[in-house]
């Protein structure tokens, strides 16, 4: 306890009165509640302190209803925050009943991404009276324990702490109000509204193939997805993230930017006759079928990869869709249905003489915002869609990418940020980028020197980025399989991993 005197007179005699004081009902209409941990709903810690401590769902008058009972030996808390950021907030808010007979000291201790030692995390130590306590901790007064500032945009951890046995009845623990009047209001471009405003979906009547004039007509008048969705965010003003450098260096600031010429797909009309798929790896991280599946839906890589390597440049469509030459791939099947506007991707899609079947099946529904639920795949490891996110012929043709594009890395961590769902790694290195990273090449990045064709790429990069999706080659880059586009490798390549940094959403920005 005597460790905390020093800092319990300085909040004593330095701080508002409104840091540590119970606000009274009624004074005011109470601001917008995020909750860190929700006792009157039954909300358990996600950690304790001591094997030995019980916790229970039971009523309490006092909180006017339920609230969880700690037999509080040690700590509780969470041990991954559920709200990151902690800067867009005025106020800490826990509603606790004391149990104990005596006025008690206990701390409420925070980690964050500075958070190294004693000295760098936050120790704040309050007091419960016997019966109801409203403590109400300004935020932007907390401190680490050696007087320096934390890092509350990237909050990791925090507990409660007692070196006292007491009995407790938490109710919630919430953040509340923001601070100022920070909004971020998402920018989009307007011309693309336009654009797909001004252009006419053709009729057609059968599947038609990605890499045709009929599929540009199409896919140009198609919207994919609403235009505060992420992948039409521009980023363009976006921060750059605190360890944007080490990011970078571990997926190699030397190491050049490359493309996979492996995205391809099939565009439905309406009434497609819809199939069923049988599922093998992930069933249960699916969208049920039946799917509208075409006889001519190419498999990832067709027809560029497989045309232009002479070992596999006599295999028709049929073959690959029957698995040749190989079925360890991908094998990514996209089908996109622009009359419901929706989406279908498969893991491994294969044709046999029984039908087709897949390791997984995803379907996005892009005129809305809606992600995949929360720790699912999809095709892609980050449960993100692939048709948003590829380089396609009609926007090199028209001159504009106006949306982010998708690459991979070799080594991911062990970690996924909106809007991806789901990680595929066991690293837990904070360095190493998370599924759905956002990515951007510097605003100085000359593109002058590059072909016409290649600038509609880098200068997309600039605007939207690219976010990270999946595990393979780094700085992979997705482009369509399709014949018609040029060849970008030798250009791609003079763009370094250091002429990239990694960003994140700006103060007051809010998921759509």
């Amino acid at each position: 306890m005597m460790r905390h005197l020093s800092i319990l007179l300085a909040l004593l005699l330095g701080l508002s009165a409104g840091q540590l004081s119970a606000q009274k009902d009624g004074d005011q209409k109470k601001p917008e509640k995020t909750y860190l941990l929700r006792g009157t709903e039954g909300d358990l810690p996600s950690e304790v302190g001591d094997d030995s401590t019980k916790m229970k769902k039971v009523a309490s008058k006092e909180l006017g209803g339920n609230a969880v009972q700690i037999e509080l030996i040690g700590s509780f808390g969470q041990s991954k925050a559920k709200v990151e950021d902690w800067t867009t907030f005025d106020t800490l808010c826990l509603d606790i009943v004391s149990k104990s007979k005596k006025e008690l000291t206990v701390d409420f201790n925070l980690f964050h991404s500075g958070t190294k030692a004693f000295g760098t995390r936050v120790v704040l130590p309050f007091e419960l009276k016997p019966g109801k306590n409203e403590v109400r901790i300004a935020v932007k007064d907390l401190k680490n324990t050696d007087g320096t500032k934390p890092k509350l945009a990237q909050v990791q951890r925090w507990y409660v702490a007692s070196e006292t046995p007491v009995t407790l009845l938490v109710g919630d623990i919430y953040l509340e109000g923001k601070a100022g009047s920070d909004t971020y209001t998402i920018k989009t471009d307007p011309e693309r509204l336009k654009r797909i405003k001004a252009a006419k979906m053709p009729d057609f009547d059968k599947p038609i193939s990605y890499d045709t004039p009929e599929a540009d007509a199409i896919m140009s008048a198609a919207n994919l997805y609403p235009a505060d969705n992420p992948w039409n965010t521009l980023v363009e003003d976006w921060p750059v993230a605190r360890n944007s450098k080490k990011m970078i260096a571990s997926v190699g600031a030397e190491k050049p930017l490359r493309y996979n010429r492996d995205m391809a797909f099939v565009i439905v009309p309406p009434g497609q006759k819809k199939v069923d798929v049988k599922l093998i790896q992930d069933p249960d991280e699916s969208d049920p079928g039946p799917y509208p599946v075409a006889d001519n839906t190419p498999i990832e890589g067709w027809p560029a990869t497989f045309k232009g390597n002479p070992e596999t440049k006599k295999l028709t469509l049929d073959d690959v869709q029957r698995g040749k030459p190989s079925l360890d791939e991908d094998r990514h099947g996209i089908v996109f249905d622009p009359s419901a506007n929706k989406l279908y991707e498969f893991y491994r899609l294969t044709k046999t003489d029984k039908g087709w079947h897949a390791d997984q099946a995803s379907i996005f529904d892009l005129s809305s915002n809606k992600l995949r639920p929360d720790g699912w795949t999809s095709s892609d490891a980050a449960g993100l869609p692939l048709l948003p996110a590829m380089v396609r012929y009609d926007e090199i043709q028209r001159g504009v990418i106006d949306h982010a594009l998708r690459f991979t890395v070799t080594r991911s961590r062990k970690s996924y940020v909106y809007p991806a769902t789901h990680f595929a790694s066991r690293l837990a290195d904070e360095n190493l980028p998370r599924m759905g990273e956002r990515f951007r090449l510097r605003k100085d990045f000359d593109t002058s020197k590059f072909s016409a064709e290649a600038r509609v790429i880098l200068e997309a990069l600039k605007r939207y980025g690219m976010l990270m999706a999946d595990n393979g080659m780094d700085w992979g880059l997705s482009v369509s399989a399709d014949s018609r586009l040029p060849d970008f490798h030798e250009e791609l390549r003079k763009v370094k991993g250091s002429d990239f940094e990694v960003v994140t959403p700006p103060k007051g920005y809010k998921a759509p």
